[in-house]
């Protein structure tokens, strides 16, 4: 991670961090006082926020950040305050250094610093312009090169030969006991974390509600949220996206969540925020992760969809589940295609609140509506009332074609909302998007040559291209605008394009090549190190060329439109295995094998996949340990081509492609080259939407 120094204020004993030089955030306009024996940081505040403070004792790169308190709320609706008790020693004073032997001593400061109320006024301002209370400084600190400035005269004077003494050491620091020393130096950094816009403690919900969140535009803004887990009882649930939402005309970021997958009863509701440190999609990419405090809530829905599917896996059937809170009920299930064009309905009586209704796929008419090319999701209405007559749920009078984002506020019989969308699993065939940052290896370089590394990357992404066609599997080849040679708006325009090929429910394998993070990839421009060799990627200003992993949570994997797993992924690109990924495109985050699809752990039934990515920086070129660009690509030619064999699984393929090529040990591919779901996954193998299960 690359220090920023010019952004500490380093004072002995303790100091405090004004931003943090470990990341583009933290709270600026921090400040450090002594009150008698404490240290008093303060920040501004508005009086919501909440704060997460840390500690560290140097800079070093063994020694790490420790939290000091999290979750600590705003106490001002100006500058919130927070008191270190008993850990400042009173009465500093100046004297000579008792080892001066050059020389005369130096010249005392024009102004009494010593005892009383003066130790507190008097300030020592170092080079970088920062200052601290005398106080703060330990006994038998040097002095030299500092300045005393009283801040009550304006007089100052630069110090040269002198050290900090104290007339009582009485005071000890606490938790330290008699005898040892406290830390000679120290950093604090405040950091202002996603919090509730609103108190949740004890509230009652129900039906999909967004929620909003301060995302400060200093610590946590939102083009840096990478990603967010939504925490019920402390685990985490899929049932909420990260989204914006207006209120009162004021457009606010925070989170859609559909209580209605989760059951009733009282709750505990936390956010996990990964937060992007830095403008860097590589190996020097950071984050930080920040929760809240765990609220208490009530979930309380008339009719909750706990064991809902949200995928049709058979192709013959479909079974709709719901549950009222109260026995006896009448209810209509009423479902409608994505072109708002009414399908089929069902009535029922539950003596016991459990509604359920296995509908055969057919429409009104009989026609079977099992295709998932002309019919990829179905929205259903749900119709349920008591035997008196009262309304627990009921549906909007109309249906409009291209049902927009879901609703996300309450549902009551005035204000309702449709059951959660279903989704055919798969069209008739999975499509191929095979992506690649156009000008990868040319922005930025100096010794490049187009002859040869183009040549090597064209023929490794036209021979995976080449794989879909063999196989009449529909591809979109598409060059990502990359680099110096396009401008903000072109490349962002192109990151658009990508992902409404991706969010397409007819693409369903994915080859993405380029730079990326645990939870992101892409970027504007080539960051090129010393040896000319590229190290990772730039995002630039207003950069919007990325895709997220929560992006793709939320519009593939868990999508509350529809749903559409993938069922083959390959994200070349760095550390893309360590963070959300998988997951978010609808695959196991771990390796099983074929049997887990057809087992109780597949509690989805989403069908065999596979996700590729890796777990550490890679590369190719002089310098990098990872071989030359031929060898690179031969890697990936190799390994398509050996998987297009009928037969071949795809850790047969990888490992066939590591002896060909001879890029990197094969010990390194299965280390670093992460395989999650079905390792013995075939090119062809369930890519059809009829052959699974």
């Amino acid at each position: 991670m690359k220090i920023n120094w010019q952004r500490y204020v380093k004072l002995p004993l303790f100091a405090i961090l004004l931003a943090s030089g470990f990341s583009t955030f933290a709270i600026t306009n921090t400040t450090v006082s002594v009150s008698g024996t404490n240290l008093v940081l303060s920040w501004p505040s508005y009086g919501y926020e909440s704060y997460l403070i840390q500690y560290r004792q140097t800079l070093s790169p063994t020694d790490s950040w420790s939290t000091v308190t999290n979750a600590y709320p705003a106490n001002s609706t100006s500058r919130t305050t927070f008191n270190i008790f008993g850990i400042v020693t009173p009465q500093s004073h100046i004297t000579s250094h008792t080892n001066h032997t050059q020389g005369p001593p130096p010249p005392a400061p024009a102004f009494s610093v010593v005892g009383g109320t003066t130790t507190s006024t008097v300030l020592v301002e170092s080079p970088n312009g920062g200052t601290a209370p005398l106080a703060l400084y330990p006994p038998g600190f040097n002095l030299s090169g500092l300045t005393i400035l009283d801040p009550n005269t304006g007089e100052s004077v630069s110090v040269a030969g002198y050290t900090v003494n104290a007339s009582t050491l009485s005071a000890q620091p606490l938790n330290q006991s008699s005898g040892s020393t406290a830390p000679t130096t120290g950093f604090y950094r405040v950091y202002d974390i996603p919090d509730w816009l609103v108190s949740l403690s004890g509230s009652t919900n129900s039906g999909p509600t967004f929620i909003p969140v301060n995302y400060s535009s200093t610590d946590a803004p939102t083009n840096y949220v990478d990603d967010t887990t939504l925490l019920i009882n402390g685990q985490p649930t899929d049932y909420a996206s990260f989204m914006s939402y207006p209120i009162n005309g004021i457009n606010y970021w925070g989170m859609g969540i559909d209580f209605e997958r989760l059951p009733n009863g009282t709750n505990t509701i936390q956010l996990l925020t990964t937060v992007r440190e830095n403008d860097l999609s590589g190996d020097d990419t950071t984050y930080m992760v920040f929760s809240n405090a765990p609220q208490t809530i009530i979930i309380a829905n008339a009719v909750t969809f706990t064991n809902w599917s949200d995928l049709i896996w058979n192709n013959t059937s479909y079974t709709f589940q719901a549950q009222s809170t109260v026995p006896g009920v009448n209810w209509e299930i009423d479902i409608y295609d994505i072109n708002g064009y009414y399908v089929n309905s069902q009535t029922g009586y539950s003596a016991n609140g459990n509604i359920s209704w296995t509908w055969n796929l057919t429409d009104y008419n009989g026609n079977l509506r099992s295709d998932g090319d002309n019919d990829p999701f179905f929205y259903p209405y749900i119709i349920v009332t008591t035997a008196s007559g009262n309304a627990l749920r009921t549906k909007v009078a109309m249906i409009r074609p291209n049902r927009p984002t879901p609703k996300y506020k309450a549902n009551t019989p005035s204000n309702p909302n449709p059951m959660p969308a279903v989704a055919v699993a798969f069209p008739s065939v999975g499509g191929w998007v095979v992506s690649y940052m156009d000008n990868f290896y040319s922005d930025g370089r100096t010794n490049y040559d187009p002859t040869s590394d183009n040549s090597y990357r064209d023929a490794g992404i036209n021979a995976i291209c080449g794989a879909a066609a063999y196989y009449n599997m529909p591809f979109e080849k598409f060059a990502i605008a990359y680099g110096r040679t396009y401008t903000q708006t072109n490349r962002n325009t192109s990151w658009s394009n990508l992902k409404s090929w991706l969010y397409d429910p007819q693409y369903r394998n994915f080859y993405y090549f380029g730079h990326g993070a645990p939870n992101i990839i892409g970027g504007d421009i080539n960051k090129v190190g010393s040896s000319n060799n590229i190290i990772e990627a730039d995002f630039l200003t207003n950069s919007t060329a990325y895709l997220k992993s929560k992006e793709v949570y939320d519009n593939i994997g868990f999508n509350p439109n529809g749903a559409r797993p993938y069922r083959f992924v390959f994200l070349d690109a760095c550390n893309t295995a360590n963070g959300n990924f998988a997951p978010s495109f609808g695959n196991p985050n771990q390796s099983v094998g074929g049997d887990w699809y057809l087992s109780s752990s597949n509690a989805r039934n989403i069908r065999p996949s596979a996700f590729m990515g890796w777990s550490v920086e890679t590369g190719d070129g002089p310098g990098t340990g990872w071989g030359t660009p031929d060898q690179f690509w031969s890697f990936r030619n190799n390994w398509i081509g050996t998987w297009v064999g009928d037969t071949q699984p795809l850790s047969n393929a990888i490992y066939v492609a590591g002896n060909i090529s001879n890029w990197v040990p094969h010990g390194t591919l299965t280390q670093h080259l992460i395989t999650f779901g079905d390792l013995d996954l075939q090119i062809g193998q369930y890519n059809f939407g009829g052959d699974w299960p």
